[in-house]
């Protein structure tokens, strides 16, 4: 196969002496009609394959023909334009097209073309032009030479782009929503880098890029800015090579928090925590040094933020974190969770009031008891529990993992959305005789939960109202799994129950059912893989499958 290369736009030497004579119709010029003239290239037996800047052009031969000139242009070709127009490309001119097929490349990603061909010989007059699909168009395929964009390149208001090197590129584009909101011209220097850092962007906003050499599109990478560090009085980031928040530390962030704030009595604090870095949370005993539960200081609001730029930060447990005292918020953000003794995130006995207590962007493996936890006497209050675009893997081995059962204790709302429960094997909430008067469930998949003879809820003796939506239950983890105990209602919408969700008591039904097991509805479920097999518009949005 012969491989052709030529550029656009490039002046056509020597191609008025070719041996072209000349006849009346119309698309042969300066050619002598004394010369008997070739027959054309059958145009049914002329395919194009198409890749991103080149195409495969197969066509019947001709007798008699020493070889072949072809014409491609983003113009329409008809018999009245000449030869290698201004956006037209001519090859073979050298006589180097002599069978099929041929690759000829030059062309630009993503661009419509025209295509005609003829036969030339010496002592004949060349043939008529035939043209590909009689006049028709094929496409080149996109190019993508931008490379993909790593985590440590993003960040809450700036993306740095690059592409292969040497490439020819003269600008790129902003996108958001389909509109435009930037044209860049890349300069010398960021040619010769092959990057560009797009700056004064949005935070978690979602942006169309793409790089042109002039007109021709040769990338576009779709990307999203990282989340803006949450607000509060003062933002702390972790020093390089911290490995414990103690309450040393806690303290001191909490004073300059107070500061920045102009109060002691009700204030906010980020705590920024390096990508992929893994730390520990204790206090430490006045005693001996031990490590001993982390109180969060009365009046301080606190996010625990895991920073872009990486894997999400550990933190490792092996003491739980107190709430004592009284606090607007607290957040746990972009980290993992992972336990290092401790049994629980939250055990609470001492008294305390919670505005929100919110986990989000939230992964937690293998804890054996609760996510939350309130214990012993002292009235406790939570108005707000958020549970939001989080993964909890391999919970319960002896408690719940919202476990608040006894009459003291408030936890007003309960909100679960946008995540995925797997295996968990104790009851998902356990919250008799305490206070909560709605619990809401939307866009969540529940796989392989309730061990034997617990529940997924249970409210015994509580008016509360449950709300549950565009949520997937597969699999129960015993036989003896129990549904929902509560003497408020339950509400159902667009939420499906797999046949291997079996319940043997307190059971429910959901508005929607999926006829087959977990295994038919998800890709992998066993090593955590949900992603739907099926055509289901419910769960985890991370599942579910893209048209």
């Amino acid at each position: 196969m012969k491989r052709i290369n030529y550029i656009l736009n490039i002046a056509f030497a020597g191609v008025l002496g070719l041996s072209m004579t000349a006849c009346t119709d119309g698309n042969d010029w300066d050619t002598d009609g004394s010369f008997s003239r070739l027959f054309g290239v059958d145009a049914k037996n002329i395919s194009v394959e198409a890749e991103e800047t080149q195409a495969t052009v197969s066509f019947s031969t001709i007798q008699g023909a020493e070889y072949y000139v072809m014409e491609f242009s983003t113009d329409t070709l008809y018999n009245d334009i000449e030869p290698g127009g201004p956006k037209a490309m001519l090859v073979g001119t050298d006589g180097s097209i002599k069978k099929s097929p041929v690759v000829v490349t030059g062309l630009a990603g993503d661009t419509k073309y025209y295509m005609r061909m003829k036969a030339v010989a010496n002592g004949k007059a060349d043939s008529k032009w035939v043209y590909y699909r009689e006049g028709k168009t094929f496409r080149t395929k996109a190019e993508q030479i931008f490379n993909e964009i790593p985590a440590e390149d993003r960040s809450e208001d700036r993306i740095r782009l690059s592409w292969m090197s040497n490439a020819e590129v003269t600008s790129i584009t902003v996108r958001q929503n389909e509109e435009l909101l930037d044209s860049i011209i890349l300069t010398d220097t960021d040619k010769a880098a092959a990057e560009y850092t797009v700056t004064q962007l949005n935070p978690s906003t979602t942006y169309v890029f793409t790089i042109f050499n002039g007109e021709a599109k040769r990338g576009q990478l779709t990307a999203s800015t990282t989340a803006a560090w949450p607000a509060a009085d003062f933002k702390y980031m972790l020093d390089e090579g911290v490995t414990v928040i103690t309450t040393d530390l806690l303290n001191e962030i909490a004073t300059m928090a107070q500061e920045a704030a102009g109060s002691a009595v009700s204030y906010s604090a980020t705590i920024g925590i390096p990508a992929g870095t893994t730390i520990d949370i204790h206090g430490t005993s006045e005693t001996d040094g031990s490590a001993t539960s982390m109180k969060i200081p009365d009046g301080m609001s606190v996010t625990f933020f895991g920073m872009a730029g990486g894997d999400a930060p550990v933190i490792n447990l092996s003491k739980s974190i107190g709430l004592d005292g009284s606090h607007a918020f607290i957040r746990f953000e972009n980290v993992n969770v992972t336990n290092g003794g401790c049994d629980y995130l939250i055990n609470q006995s001492t008294g305390c009031t919670v505005g929100t207590l919110e986990f989000k962007d939230f992964v937690m493996t293998d804890m054996p008891r609760s996510l939350v936890r309130l214990q012993s006497a002292p009235p406790k209050t939570i108005e707000n529990l958020i549970i939001d675009n989080s993964i909890i893997t391999n919970q319960g081995d002896g408690y719940a993992l919202l476990y608040f059962k006894e009459t003291p204790y408030t936890v007003r709302n309960i909100t679960v959305k946008n995540s995925t429960f797997s295996t968990l094997k104790h009851n998902f909430i356990q919250c008799p005789n305490a206070t909560v008067e709605k619990i809401d469930i939307t866009d969540c998949t529940f796989y392989n939960i309730i061990g034997g003879g617990r529940y997924l809820i249970d409210a015994q003796g509580l008016n509360v109202t449950t709300n549950i939506s565009n949520t997937i239950f597969a699999k129960t983890n015993s036989e003896t799994a129990k549904g929902i105990r509560t003497d408020g209602a339950v509400n159902f919408s667009n939420s499906y129950m797999t046949s291997d969700f079996v319940l043997s008591s307190n059971k429910f039904t959901t508005d929607m059912t999926f006829e087959g097991t977990a295994d038919d509805l998800f890709a992998d479920p066993a090593n955590g893989d949900f992603t739907l097999k099926a055509f289901i518009n419910a769960g985890d949005p991370r599942w579910i499958k893209s048209e």
